[in-house]
């Protein structure tokens, strides 16, 4: 429960001396902060009081679309997105005033950013759990509307997991991308397997792979990346298969599903019992492939967005 009530505060930009103090109710962006260069401190904000009490923090944060805003090649109804996220610490009562003053500071940093590229259909996006019905009811109330869904999927590993092999030509490798050639090489294949033809940062790539228990399982034929899926950490029991694709030219043949199995092997052989995967709501293909795996509904996050 709150113990402390609202003082006086002021809205500015992070700071590296905020980070301990963020980390006691967002531990998770506190880490992104401190060590995702994608974060930077002009798109995270703090409202703090006189005395340095921290009640809250939001950032905006670059989706894979907006890392492709300078490159002029996509469509003119391409969208770019910005994603936003709001904290507010639960050690002191709620206010909503201090959701409004951090929600008015990073909307007006949006359009800020949006000043510079004029011509572009930008974005400002959240995704919020289906459950969470105060938050959803905020967001509506600013204007935002459902863009799609992210359906959140689990797989008992207790349970059989199927032997699949790959194709003759293709090899599965453990791979750690342990060079910045490699990491690239990998983003620009999972941008070539990507419907919209975007991928993850670098910085996004360099901070997921420091985390707990990160993995990939990649598909080669010959030198070339043809397809991959992650693995990290979420806990004890439970860990993330994610960051599935293969490359248009090399589907149909049963490189998705063997990628998949080998992942869920080497989690089972490492003690873990569930692995979780996320999937957007419209991809008929992949639902398919997951249920066909004996993934199972867990939850729906849902993201809203709003156009500048």
């Amino acid at each position: 429960m709150p113990e402390k009530s609202i003082h006086p505060y002021t809205v500015r930009n992070y700071s590296d001396k905020d980070a301990d103090k963020i980390a006691e109710f967002n531990f998770l962006s506190m880490l992104a902060y401190r060590y995702n260069a994608d974060y930077t401190p002009e798109n995270i904000f703090c409202a703090v009081d006189s005395d340095d009490h921290l009640y809250g923090v939001g950032h905006l944060a670059p989706d894979e679309t907006w890392l492709v805003i300078e490159e002029n090649n996509k469509p003119a109804c391409f969208v770019y997105k910005l994603a936003l996220d709001i904290s507010l610490n639960p050690h002191f009562n709620y206010t909503v005033e201090v959701q409004d003053a951090l929600f008015s500071s990073l909307l007006k940093r949006a359009n800020e950013l949006k000043s510079h590229y004029s011509d572009k259909n930008i974005c400002v996006t959240i995704t919020i759990p289906s459950d969470e019905l105060e938050e959803i009811d905020y967001f509506l109330s600013k204007g935002f509307s459902v863009q799609r869904n992210h359906l959140i999927m689990k797989r008992d590993l207790t349970s059989e997991i199927p032997d699949v092999l790959p194709p003759d030509n293709v090899s599965i490798v453990n791979w750690r991308m342990e060079t910045q050639t490699e990491q690239e090489k990998y983003l620009r294949a999972e941008a070539e397997g990507d419907s919209e033809g975007v991928s993850w940062s670098l910085n996004r790539l360099n901070w997921t792979k420091t985390g707990s228990e990160w993995d990939t399982f990649t598909a080669f034929d010959g030198d070339k990346v043809v397809g991959s899926v992650m693995t990290w950490g979420l806990g004890e029991a439970r860990s993330a298969t994610e960051n599935i694709f293969v490359l248009p030219d090399w589907r149909q043949q049963g490189i998705a599903k063997t990628l998949i199995t080998e992942a869920l092997k080497f989690l089972k052989d490492k003690g873990k019992t569930e692995a979780t995967l996320g999937v957007f709501g419209e991809n008929r293909r992949a639902l398919s492939l997951y249920k066909s795996l004996g993934y199972e509904m867990l939850a729906v996050n849902i993201e809203f967005g709003i156009d500048l």
